[in-house]
This record gives structure tokens, C-alpha cells and sequence, in this order.
């Protein structure tokens, strides 16, 4: 009787592959493990890649605090707090009543003084003004001169073009009356009329005329490339001197724009204060202290009850209307900053970015001088920049809900970290 083989079982029929080179069940892991490890690798590489791009076009500063335009409300007379209203943290609308003051009998003197300080506040404003419009002049009076000096050195080009032009033409006159020479003598040699040696340094005078043509025409392409680099505008600078000048005016202008910023602000709360002043020596009534905009209560510095003199402060009030981010950095670091490009900020605590605008950049010779102008909070002087100048950067922000909720004071003095797009 015939045997039938057994049919192989289902785990003996791989197709086209002998048994014994079966890929085995750990070898498969191994295989798929090798191979998301090399995934795994790719990715941090190209992380990496992307990190160092952004780094080098992104420059990021810690140190950034919010800051916000305070306005300090003083007492227009003599008096005695019959009402106070204001506390800190406090959001308040404008023309929303603060205080009220029962007058002493010397208004009139305290009208006529605020008068002479309002004059002689616009009167250092028309001064900071005239300052300006001739920072301005000057400025306008360099860049007059910068074309003066881009006309005169394309017309010196131009001299150099045409002098080069006819050097090259006398060098071509000179070669071919030297080549002409050469030839006829030459020809006299075999006549006995003429030396060799008289042939040679014929020769000789017509190979140094030619290169002498070479060099000319050398010079004239080097000047023609000059003289159209020129005319382009590619070529020539601003000199050292106009730069340096150029900078000092538009620091000085930056400087008499935030003085006519602050007097202005001045000037108009003096005006405030002369009006309510005036109403109170009219009408012998109580003064009343009003809101000059929204705001928020920053800080109070009297209670009701207590007595006030002229132009004792108030209390003072942030506006959140007007917020910005501020820090101090090196000046490496300022001249890095592209003005024109957005910048982001994150604020400590709050998961949203904000976007902001570059709004000022100016050099500081110490942080008194910030301290003099209307604002919250000064910032402090990083460590680093100890015995550096002092650049002050300023970025202008929109307010957030966060900041305009009550006691939160606008966010003023919270951390920031500012990434600044750069050139």
C-alpha cells in the first residue's frame, strides 16, 4: 500500500523562505526598536537645528518688568480733608470724585502761585520745544551735508575717469609710435645701418609702452567701477564724523521728546488743579478731587481729616490704558534689537502671549535719570551690567483683562520675558 506524505503544518509553510532564516519574533522587535530609535534621532537633530535658528534670530531678555504712566494728584489749596474716597487698587472712572477739601482763606495767593508755575512750565516746554526743532535743523543740516559730500566725490570720480581715460590714450600714442620705431629699424639691421643692440632696446621700449597701456586701462576700469558705484549710491558712507554726529542728535532728540512728553503731562494737571483752584476762590466751596482719567489707585499718601498744603501729593494713579514693558540691557544687546519686527511677550503666570512694539530705545547714563520721568516703578540695573552703560528699552503692550481686574494694579512691577525679533 502507497504512503501518503503528511501535509507540512501551517507554521512549516513559509513561502520561498527556507525554516531555519524565519525572521524569529524577537528579532522583529529588535529590528522595530533599531529603527525608532534612528526616528527618534532624526527628531532631536532637526529640534536641535531649529533651536540654534531661532537663537540666532531671536534674542530673549528675562529681566523685563510692566510698567505704567502714573499721575500724581495734588492738593490745588490749603485745607483740611472733609472726604477721601481713594484706596489702593482701587479701579476708578474718569471724573469719578477722590476727595473732597474745605479751603483755608489764602486760595487767592495759591490761584496766583499756580499761575506762576504754569507759566514757567510753558515756558520751559516753549524752550524743550525750540530745542528740538533745532536738533531737528541740525540733523536735516547733516544729511544736507552727506549729499554734499555723495556730489562732490561722484564729480571726483568722474575727473579720476576722464584723467585715467587720457593716460590710457597717451600710452596707446606712445606704444604705437614706439612699435613704428622698432619696425623700421629692424629692417635696417641687415644693412649694416643699425646695431642689434639698437634693434633690442627698441623692442624693448615698445613692450614696456605696452604694458604700460595695460596698467592704464587697468586704472580707468577701476575708476569707471568707482564712478557708476557712486552714482548708484552703493559705494560711500556716511564719514565717521557724520555718523557720530548723527547718533548724539537723535539721542538728544529721543531725550527733549520724553521731557515735552512729561511737561505736557504736567502742564495739563497743573491746569487742572489752577481751574479747580480758580472755581474754589469764586464759589468759597469745598474743592472736590476728581478722576482725570480711568485708572487705578496706585497709592494714597493722606486720610480724611488730616490737613494738606499746596502742592502736597494726593495720591497717585496708574493708567492702564497706558502699559508698557521695560528693562535694562547692554548696548551689544540693544544694537541687535530690529525695531521694525514684532515682539513677543510672556508674562510670569499667565499661559497667553502678548505682542508688542518696540516703542523706545535710549542710552542711560545712570538710573536716576529714569527716575525723574512720570512712571510707576524704576527698573533695577541687572548685575551684569554693573559698570556698563545703561541702555532702556521700552515695549508697548495692549492691558489685559488679568491686569484690569481690581487690586491687581495694571500688573505694574510683574516679571516679563521679552523675545525681540533681531537684524
Amino acid at each position: 500500500m502507497l504512503e501518503i506524505p503528511a501535509k507540512p503544518s501551517h507554521s512549516d509553510r513559509t513561502i520561498g523562505v527556507p525554516l531555519d532564516v524565519v525572521p524569529r519574533p524577537s528579532q522583529k522587535r529588535r529590528l522595530f526598536l533599531t529603527l525608532a530609535l534612528v526616528s527618534l534621532g532624526a527628531t532631536a537633530v532637526a529640534f536641535g537645528l531649529s533651536s540654534i535658528g531661532y537663537r540666532l534670530t531671536h534674542l530673549t531678555i528675562d529681566n523685563g518688568l510692566i510698567n505704567a504712566r502714573s499721575v500724581r494728584l495734588q492738593a490745588p489749596i490749603d485745607g483740611t480733608i472733609k472726604e477721601f474716597y481713594a484706596q489702593p487698587g482701587v479701579v476708578v472712572k474718569q471724573g469719578q470724585v477722590l476727595a473732597r477739601i474745605a479751603p483755608t482763606p489764602q486760595e487767592g495767593q495759591q490761584v496766583l502761585q499756580l499761575q506762576g508755575e504754569i507759566n514757567a512750565m510753558v515756558a520751559q516746554l516753549a524752550a524743550s520745544q525750540q530745542a528740538l526743532a533745532l536738533l531737528q535743523q541740525q540733523l536735516s543740516g547733516l544729511e544736507t551735508q552727506d549729499q554734499s559730500i555723495q556730489g562732490a566725490n561722484i564729480e571726483l570720480a568722474g575727473n579720476d575717469v576722464r584723467r585715467y581715460q587720457a593716460a590710457v590714450d597717451e600710452a596707446k600714442a606712445k606704444a604705437q609710435s614706439a612699435r613704428l620705431d622698432y619696425q623700421r629699424n629692424r629692417q635696417l639691421v641687415s644693412e649694416g645701418a643699425i646695431t642689434q643692440q639698437k634693434v633690442d632696446q627698441l623692442k624693448a621700449i615698445w613692450q614696456s609702452s605696452e604694458a604700460e597701456i595695460r596698467q592704464a586701462q587697468a586704472d580707468l576700469d577701476s575708476a569707471r567701477t568707482a564712478h557708476t558705484a557712486l552714482k548708484a549710491g552703493t559705494a560711500l558712507k556716511a564719514s565717521d564724523r557724520l555718523l557720530n554726529q548723527r547718533v548724539s542728535l537723535t539721542q538728544a532728540m529721543q531725550a527733549q521728546l520724553t521731557q515735552i512728553k512729561t511737561l505736557g503731562a504736567q502742564l495739563a494737571t497743573k491746569k487742572s488743579l489752577l481751574a479747580q483752584a480758580q472755581a474754589v476762590y469764586t464759589a468759597r466751596k469745598d474743592m472736590t478731587i476728581t478722576a482725570p482719567f480711568g485708572g487705578v489707585i496706585y497709592r494714597t499718601e493722606q486720610e480724611q481729616g488730616e490737613q494738606v498744603n499746596r502742592p502736597g501729593t494726593l495720591l497717585t494713579m496708574l493708567d492702564c490704558n497706558a502699559l508698557w514693558v521695560e528693562m535694562l540691557v547692554s548696548v551689544e544687546q540693544a544694537n541687535r534689537i530690529d525695531r521694525q519686527q514684532p515682539v513677543r511677550v510672556q508674562l510670569l503666570g499667565d499661559p497667553k502671549t502678548l505682542t508688542g512694539d518696540v516703542d523706545l530705545i535710549e542710552s542711560v547714563s545712570n538710573i536716576e535719570t529714569i527716575k525723574q520721568q512720570t512712571q510707576a516703578i524704576t527698573p533695577a540695573t541687572p548685575s551684569y551690567l554693573s559698570d556698563q552703560p545703561l541702555v532702556r528699552v521700552t515695549v508697548k503692550i495692549p492691558p489685559s483683562q488679568q491686569q484690569a481686574q481690581s487690586h491687581r494694579f495694571c500688573g505694574v512691577g510683574q516679571s516679563a520675558s521679552i523675545t525681540f525679533g533681531t537684524r
